[in-house]
Formats: C-alpha cells, structure tokens, sequence
C-alpha cells in the first residue's frame, strides 16, 4: 500500500511540461521555470547567497505520500525561478522513484562515488538528478532550468551549495578530465614538465569584472586537469578575494613578503588565487586534484624541480609553519633575537643565534641557519647530527617525526639516489633533504621569495643570451662547425 501511495505522489510530483513543446517552460508542482519571483506568491526566504536565493512554500506538505518525510526548496537566480531541491528522508525504497523519472525522462546517466547512487536525466532545457547518500539513507533531487545554456555550460554548471562542498568540476563548459581529441578549437601554447597547455579560439579574457592577459588550458596524458588565468597588475586582487571568499568560504593563506597566496582545496578540487605584491601580477589556478596527483608524480619521476609546471602545487592538507622559533618568515634582519652575521653569498645574509638550541624535539642538531633575501627572513635551514651508526634508523625518525606534524610529503628521487621530501603551502615549502652523503637537512623556505629569485636568474641569463655575441666561421669555410679544440 505504502508503494502505491508512494507512486500517485510521484506521478503528481513530476508534473512538468512535456520537453518537446519547446515553446513552454517546464513546471514544477504547477511553478513554470523561468518565472520572477514577484509573480509566485506564498514563498518564504530560507537563505540568501547574494546572487541565488532559496524559498519554500507556505502550503507545501512535509511528507511524499505517506513514505517518505520530505524538504522542498526553490532557488532563484537574480529573481527568477531556476532551480528545485527534494530532500527525502525514511523512503521504503527507491525502486517506484526511479521508475517514475525514467517513465518521464527516459534512461538516466549514472555517476556517483562509494556510498552514493546518482541518476541524471538531461532534457534541452532541464536536467534532473536522483543522488542517493547510503550512509545517512537521504535521497537529494535537484531540478536545474538552464534554457540559456549550451549543453557543455550544462555539463560543468553547479549550484552554489554544491560548488562551496567539492569545489568547481569544470571550467567553461570544459568538465576535468575531458578528452582533448572532443575540443577541436584548442591551439597548444607551449610544453612544460609533464603538461601541455593550450589557448581556446575565441577566448573571452574576462573574469567578472577583471580583465586577463591569458587563459591556458593544461592536458595530462590528453586530459584536462588545470586552467591558468594570469592578470596584469592593474587588476584588482582585493575584489577578485571578496568575490571567492564569498562563493567558495575562507581560503587558506600565509602572508608572504612577495607574495600573496589563497587557496581553496576539497578532494577534487583545488583553486589558488596568488599576487607578486612586488611585481604586481595576478594569477588564479583551478585544478583537478585526482590529475594534478598524476601530474605531481610523473614530473617526480623525472626529477622536476618542486615548483610544478604552470606554477601548480599540491598543497599539504596540515597547518604550515609560520615561523622558526620566533623569527617570523619576511620579518627583518634586525628583529632575529641574539642574532649574529656569519657571511654573505649571491646577495643572500646568512645568520645564527647565539642562544640557539641544536636539538629538535629529541633530534640532534649540527648547525641552524637563517638566510635574509632583501632584508627579509627568507629561509631557516637545519642540518641534522647523526645518532648511532644506521644512517637508515636517524632517517626514518626524522620522517616520521615531520610526518606526523604535517602529513604524507610528495617524495623527489634523482638520479644519483638522493631523495627529497616537500611539504607545500601558500607561500612556504619545507623540504627533508636525504643525500646520499652527508648529514640530513630540513629547509624551510618562504616560497614566494625563492620563486622570485629563480625568476629573477632566469631574466639574467636570457639577458647575456641576448647579448651574446656568435663568431661566423673562419673566412673561405663551406661549413659552419670549427676545427676540432676550438671553441
């Protein structure tokens, strides 16, 4: 009897209009998608997100049928009716639910994960979705109108509550993990590590309000895992972080003396909003965190330098250290406590403590130093003293030891069978440095400066090939190379 109740109220649940009557806007519980707010009387405001806001119905019953208890909410976009959310609690099955949408819609796509069974049915104008969570037993349907949308919008469109818990799937219509092969209007740029990044024909160079330079497209093995958008110095930073912080919550960020980093990460997801507050440029990277595992590990395998290619990182998931017993990174030379010069390379100031403790927790230290890059504390590096006589035992506890404090590191062999351990996060890196020979070392290491640095030989040594000088060959030789020993 509970079935049969349950299939009349699914059936009066699903009156909406036939898709092929283009002309008319589908319906829910007699509502047309598309219609303004002012003109559905009997809603009340639950939440207001800014741009969307959900309403529920004064008269609305609590319960599907006898069965299932059941929370409904309509959301609009800027005023209009776009979207509907059914909560369904205590169901005695969802075998009659399914039916019913497959008798109105057709045969679904099925997506999911462990623990959850998710149904989509696309229509031109409308897409349906049945996501049902085993662990807590709740069954979500969510309606969403888009008749102004391709079908690739439609593919990578998110509420704003589902956009806030995992993060963005996609970026323009382009879902991560999409093909290369399907997207004929992509020219490739440039290679870099393990990726390939391409430009899209036709490119609107607009975030919001915020005008970019460029927006690349990385591939892994053809699959789309990252978008890089970079921005002049003119852009606004302040109203692009409100805007984030706004749809996505608080970010996770560092101060950084050249730089200022904000991250976003979920499981699947991670964005980085960053400025060089020196040279004022802009960067955002959304990335798909499954591919960008891939890419880490392939550009380890083949002893790539920590940074990633196109600026991407993995960051840790623990807290970072902020500092080094007291001495803040980007603080100044003359705030280290009982500091003392030792000497000065490649425009670096090296320091040490007169006070300084040389243990660890119960670690044992040979020597701790603080490098000053422009003034500004730029990194504290540890070289760790032996104990015993098994090189292997001292590593494992060092490892195990910043492990616990920080969480699993990405792991850089070489060649020579060196190996590195790194911990990243916005604007600082830790690195656990086991060589083949010599002592072990930890480097904390503010990362925006380090980044600068390396930028800043790169343009040297493009400048003296500029202006390097090439001999043409000895007068009345046919061929271009030179005698042998000559240079």
């Amino acid at each position: 009897m509970r079935r049969r109740i349950l299939w009349l109220a699914v059936s009066a649940l699903l009156w909406a209009g036939s898709p092929s009557l283009a002309a008319k806007a589908p319906e829910f519980r007699g509502m047309p998608f598309g219609t303004a707010l002012a003109d559905l009387p009997g809603l009340v405001l639950v939440s207001d997100f800014g741009d969307v806001a959900l309403y529920r119905r004064e008269a609305e019953k609590p319960v599907l049928g006898d069965a299932c208890a059941t929370t409904v909410r309509y959301g609009f976009s800027r005023g209009m009716f776009f979207f509907v959310r059914m909560t369904l609690e205590d169901c005695d099955g969802l075998a009659p639910l399914i039916a019913a949408y497959d008798a109105k819609y057709g045969l679904p796509a099925r997506e999911g994960a462990p623990g959850v069974v998710r149904l989509v049915w696309r229509q031109p104008t409308l897409t349906v979705s049945l996501s049902h969570f085993a662990r807590d037993g709740k069954t979500v349907v969510d309606y969403v109108y888009l008749p102004e949308l391709s079908h690739d919008e439609r593919e990578t469109w998110q509420s704003t509550e589902d956009i806030r818990a995992r993060g963005p799937i996609g970026f323009r219509g382009i879902r991560f993990g999409r093909d290369r092969a399907s997207l004929p209007d992509m020219t490739e740029a440039y290679r870099e590590g393990a990726a390939v990044y391409y430009r899209r024909a036709n490119e609107r160079l607009e975030l919001g309000e915020t005008r970019l330079g460029d927006i690349l497209y990385g591939f892994y093995q053809g699959k789309f895992f990252a978008v890089l958008m970079r921005a002049e110095a003119t852009a606004d930073f302040e109203s692009l972080r409100q805007a984030y912080a706004a749809k996505y919550g608080p970010p996770r960020a560092i101060p950084a003396t050249l730089e200022e980093e904000l991250v976003w990460s979920w499981p699947k997801a991670q964005i980085a909003l960053s400025r060089d507050t020196a040279a004022g440029g802009l960067a955002i990277r959304y990335a798909d965190a499954a591919l960008l595992a891939k890419v880490v590990a392939a550009e380890a395998a083949s002893g790539a330098p920590p940074s990633l290619s196109g600026g991407l990182r993995i960051f840790s998931k623990g807290d970072p250290p902020r500092s080094f017993r007291g001495a803040a990174f980007g603080s100044p030379e003359g705030t280290l406590p009982t500091g003392e010069y030792l000497f000065g390379h490649r425009g670096r100031r090296y320091y040490r403590r007169a006070d300084e403790r040389l243990t660890l927790g119960d670690i044992p230290l040979v020597s701790v130093v603080y490098a000053y890059d422009g003034g500004k504390l730029a990194g504290v590096a540890l070289t760790i003293a032996p104990v015993g006589n098994d090189p292997g035992a001292d590593y494992a506890r060092v490892l195990d030891a910043y492990t616990a404090k920080y969480g699993p590191s990405v792991v850089r062999p070489d060649e020579a069978g060196n190996r590195m351990h790194l911990w990243s996060w916005p604007g600082l890196s830790l690195a656990l440095v086991r060589p083949v020979q010599g002592p072990m070392e930890v480097h904390y290491v503010d990362a925006s400066l380090l980044r600068r640095r390396e930028a800043a030989l790169a343009d040297r040594a493009l400048d003296a090939l500029d202006h390097k000088i090439f001999l043409p060959p000895d007068a009345g030789e046919n061929r271009i190379e030179r005698t042998t020993g000559q240079e």
